[in-house]
């Protein structure tokens, strides 16, 4: 989840009465809290995109280490703020720090939650990572709470219940997404590796498919409460266009892709350890011979769970060889050349 969406659910759920006895400053504890796990992604932004998918959602997300920070951050509010109210505190971060991981937890990304014992990053895939419904349904409650400070806490209580609520939505549409995607899969006598149903911006009723097999990805588009005769038509208006690739359950189109290409330079950055973690964090790869660019032999690496965004894809590992077959450059673009 982003981090202001982060921000805004530390502030509500603070509100609710976690803060009863520390004032204004168990309310900035609340926040802090909320985003505190963040701070591995803010260091990402200096030490690069190899950072971010080694470390990033590891550490601060693990449940192992969740009471020790907690611990220390009370200690350091106790001592900022003067207030001799240490347990509080220590609660207040425990229960902010918990609600981010389940908060990270929900999307696609892959959280850590089992670091130091395992890097195996677990993903729920309910939520999109920015979620506006979400984050207004934090919004809208926080500015009521300004307007009627005194009634701060049935509405910060009210906020959770239908973030609650909402979260069970996408649920079970995830649920529903998946079923379509393991009844294909069925239909279509594939030996899975992995299959998955992920989330996509702007509406929890629209849906990635993706099957993963030795050798292939299939990947389709749903909206779950698509009209199939309106789909049929072609006097779509603006909105129609751009939900387009999202078809009704009955006209679902499944696109394949080959997971690798025979190339004898696939091949060879196959064994490169920057591409093996890659892999390890790719849920959905595919490579690809690009030919040869500026006088070398480009090979590009990208997770088709990040293939929504067709004109700049995230994640884009490239390796460039010489003729020689000698590594030039390995590392992460912005997008194709």
């Amino acid at each position: 989840m982003d981090t202001t969406t982060h921000a805004l659910a530390g502030y509500i759920i603070v509100k609710t009465g976690l803060n009863r006895d520390t004032g204004r400053w168990g309310t900035i504890a609340g926040v802090i809290g909320s985003i505190f796990p963040d701070v591995d992604g803010i260091l990402g932004i200096f030490l690069g995109t190899e950072f971010m998918i080694k470390y990033h959602r590891g550490m601060t997300n693990s449940i192992f280490f969740t009471v020790p920070i907690s611990l220390l951050l009370a200690w350091l509010f106790v001592r900022l703020s003067r207030i001799k109210k240490f347990w509080t505190f220590f609660l207040i971060f425990v229960v902010e720090i918990l609600a981010h991981t389940f908060m990270d937890l929900i999307t696609s990304f892959g959280t850590m939650i089992l670091i130091p014992l395992s890097n195996s990053r677990f993903s729920l895939d309910w939520v999109f990572i920015i979620d506006p419904y979400l984050s207004l349904t934090f919004l809208l409650p926080i500015i009521a709470i300004f307007v009627w400070k005194r009634k701060a806490n049935t509405i910060a209580r009210t906020s959770v219940i239908l973030v609650a609520l909402y979260i069970s939505l996408c649920a079970y549409n995830h649920s529903w997404a998946l079923n379509l995607t393991k009844r294909y899969s069925t239909e279509k006598g594939l030996s899975v590796q992995m299959l998955a149903s992920l989330p996509q911006p702007l509406s929890p009723f629209l849906w990635g498919n993706y099957i993963l097999t030795e050798k292939k990805v299939y990947a389709g588009f749903v909206n779950l409460i698509g009209d199939i005769e309106k789909a049929k038509r072609s006097d779509w208006n603006f909105l129609s266009r751009a939900f387009s690739r999202y078809q009704p359950i009955g006209l679902i189109q499944y696109q394949t892709w080959d997971r690798f290409d025979d190339s004898p330079w696939v091949k060879r950055a196959l064994k490169l350890e920057g591409v093996k973690e890659f892999l390890w964090f790719a849920r959905f790869p595919i490579a690809r011979y690009k030919g040869v660019i500026d006088g070398n032999n480009r090979v590009e690496f990208f997770d088709l769970r990040f293939g929504a965004m067709e004109i700049r894809r995230p994640f884009l590992y490239v390796v460039d060889f010489d003729q020689e077959g000698n590594v030039v450059f390995q590392g992460f673009l912005r997008k194709s050349k």
